[in-house]
């Protein structure tokens, strides 16, 4: 069974081991350019952030932040050997919870069109509003990179 809370104190191990296997398949796309990494490195404290967890063990993990009456979202990733098991849908369940208590009309994020993530968050519920070159990310896969903006709006 999928558990879900924030993140606490000792759990970084976890996590980082999390992002290095989620993140493995997305570097064969593309990979974050020097203003990306610093970029990442100024706002990632403003963050809270949320772990997927199956027999204590995290498999899963997304950050947030409340940004102009919607919840941003970052860093969705699940652990290669935990995908297509409902893990991230649990984590977008609590996000939405989180949203709808601050009283929040949307959940917002972002992502690379080549990598086909466009379609997994379609699937959770999220629609595209808008798309335009990417100039964070590098790739060595293709000559250029398709940064989506995508919303799920909250009843």
């Amino acid at each position: 069974m999928i558990t879900v809370r924030l993140e606490k104190d000792g759990d970084q191990v976890e996590i980082e081991s999390v992002r290095a296997a989620a993140t493995s398949t997305l570097r064969e796309t593309y990979r974050p350019g020097q203003k990306a990494l610093a970029n990442r490195a100024r706002i990632s404290a403003s963050f809270e952030r949320l772990v997927a967890l199956n027999d204590d063990i995290i498999i899963g993990t997304v950050q947030y932040r409340l940004e102009n009456q919607s919840l941003r979202v970052i860093g969705l990733g699940v652990h290669t050997d935990h995908r297509r098991k409902g893990v991230a849908r649990s984590l977008m369940s609590h996000l939405k919870e989180i949203a709808e208590r601050e009283k929040t009309t949307a959940l917002r994020l972002h992502t690379i069109k080549e990598t086909g993530n466009v379609e997994v968050f379609t699937r959770l519920g999220f629609i595209v509003v808008a798309e335009q070159e990417d100039e964070l990310m590098e790739s060595d896969t293709f000559e250029k990179l398709t940064d989506v903006e995508m919303v799920m709006w909250l009843s």
